[in-house]
């Protein structure tokens, strides 16, 4: 039987200091039949120029996509990406995410799809599946930081309850695996989707898809001054020093991720109807968005009764 073929979708910018070491992870992995598709968003250092040496060296492995569009973020060159694969790499079983500066440990392919095989296996090739895993956050220098990202961030990955990923992402894209029936489902990443890897979970929620946490570690998730996402570290004591040391700051930035969160959900919500795909809990959601009471009220009886009060309660005082 023909193994599968795993599309790694990899955006780019500014990225020469540590792209060479991520590509090279990805060519040491211990799952040979993938191809890994990268498209740049304008860089001006050597990012360009290294890949396209990697291109030669790897022509039937890595493509490089030289449209000159720039697209002005991640969640942009990703969704640009997505739309790249539809087009024009539609026989891709299954997709991958990369970013440009973690290092993939051998494994994390061939655990990643030995898992979603058995997913697929169980559940039928047509249910929307994610699967994800942990990973192990580090410094610039491959240094440990933390075991555990979820640890780390205190997130707990079962929170898979369209209610809890309304308001708190617990997938990281750089480690999920999508089969097609979900790359179908998603078809866009709409402007007011937080990042891609959030929109993406939040559909295949939507339409009661299966998301799959593994406890693996599968990536060295590298924390720099550029990371445009990352590793922030969760804790009472460092919530609190923050505010402090910029009460307005942390005020305000709190209070833009709950108005961007209301439009991503309102978002999410339209994208339903389009698909005929009515849920309850967004209809209510929507109807009461712009109610500052009612969105306490509905936050505490859908998020907050349940574990993990330090960053729920948190997150009721600014959403």
């Amino acid at each position: 039987m023909k193994e599968p073929l795993v599309g790694i979708l990899m955006a780019t910018y500014n990225g020469e200091k540590f792209i060479k070491e991520q590509i090279d992870s990805i060519l040491s992995q211990t799952y040979r039949n993938w191809q890994l598709l990268i498209h740049d968003d304008g860089s001006s250092d050597r990012t360009v120029k290294i890949v396209e040496e990697y291109k030669r060296k790897y022509p039937n492995k890595i493509i490089l996509i030289e449209d000159g569009i720039k697209c002005g973020g991640a969640k942009e060159n990703f969704a640009h990406l997505m739309l790249i694969v539809r087009r024009r790499f539609k026989y891709f079983d299954y997709i991958m995410f990369s970013d440009q500066d973690d290092v993939w440990l051998p494994e994390k392919i061939k655990i990643t799809l030995q898992t979603i095989l058995e997913m697929e296996s169980k559940y039928g090739v047509n249910s929307p599946i994610l699967v994800h895993t942990d990973l192990k956050v580090v410094d610039e220098k491959l240094n440990i930081i933390s075991e555990s990202f979820w640890n780390y961030q205190n997130i707990d990955p079962t929170n898979n309850a369209l209610n809890c990923l309304i308001l708190e992402n617990t997938v990281t894209g750089c480690t999920m695996m999508i089969n097609k029936a979900l790359f179908d489902l998603v078809n866009y990443i709409p402007k007011e989707a937080i990042i891609h890897d959030w929109w993406i979970t939040l559909v295949c929620s939507l339409f009661n898809g299966y998301i799959c946490p593994l406890q693996e570690v599968t990536i060295l998730y590298r924390q720099h001054s550029r990371n445009d996402t990352g590793a922030k570290g969760a804790s009472f004591v460092r919530l609190a020093y923050r505010f402090l040391s910029n009460p307005r700051f942390f005020l305000i930035q709190k209070r833009d991720l709950a108005r961007k969160i209301r439009l991503q959900t309102i978002a999410l919500y339209n994208f339903a109807k389009i698909n005929s795909r009515r849920n309850v809990l967004l209809d209510k959601y929507v109807t009461i968005c712009d109610n500052f009471l009612l969105r306490k009220v509905f936050f505490i009886k859908n998020h907050c009764l349940c574990g993990n009060f330090q960053k729920k309660i948190g997150k009721l005082i600014f959403y």
